[in-house]
């Protein structure tokens, strides 16, 4: 079992614990009937997306993914990553499954954090909610300001990533 998995392990056993001594098993049955409510409207999106990442891994070649986005791809490979991330769409159910999938067939850590740092930014959330909500110069103005920080995000979480795999 990897290190992620025994904390998340950790984190459910302990909120289990804490319901049932705040409220005993009346809150412990609510939280396992609110896991299946959450589990009902999200399966059939899990499913895909990690059906789309599988995929993702068979259809684009890894050499390619190296060459755009590989661990020696540089700044050219955030660049890419950054603004791939902003025209994605779907969701965490499609983007974290697809993103895990470039990342397994070698795409570096510089890239994948611009990727991740630039999904934030998707356009789809622009139009449907930011625009028609805060109007367009609020939301546009956000968003012309914020293209500038996925490339950030991706320099830095490469460099604090090495740090990391020093200590």
């Amino acid at each position: 079992m990897d290190v992620a998995l025994l904390i998340l392990v950790a984190l459910v056993f302990m909120a289990m614990v804490i319901a049932f001594w705040k409220g005993r098993w009346q809150l412990l049955i609510s939280g396992f009937k609110q896991t299946g409510h959450t589990f009902k409207s999200m399966w059939l999106r899990l499913l895909l997306g990690i059906t789309f990442g599988g995929f993702i891994q068979v259809l684009i070649p890894g050499p390619l993914i190296a060459e755009w986005l590989g661990p020696t791809s540089g700044l050219k490979g955030i660049l890419i990553g950054s603004y791939a991330g902003i025209i994605m769409s779907g969701g965490p159910y499609v983007m974290l499954p697809v993103i895990a999938s470039i990342y397994a067939a070698g795409a570096g850590v510089g890239p994948v954090i611009a990727l991740l740092t630039g999904g934030m930014l998707g356009l789809q959330g622009l139009i449907t909610w930011q625009i028609p909500f805060l109007g367009a110069k609020l939301a546009l103005t956000r968003y012309i300001v914020c293209l500038f920080v996925p490339p950030i995000v991706g320099l830095a979480g490469a460099a604090v990533y090495k740090l990391l795999n020093v200590v």
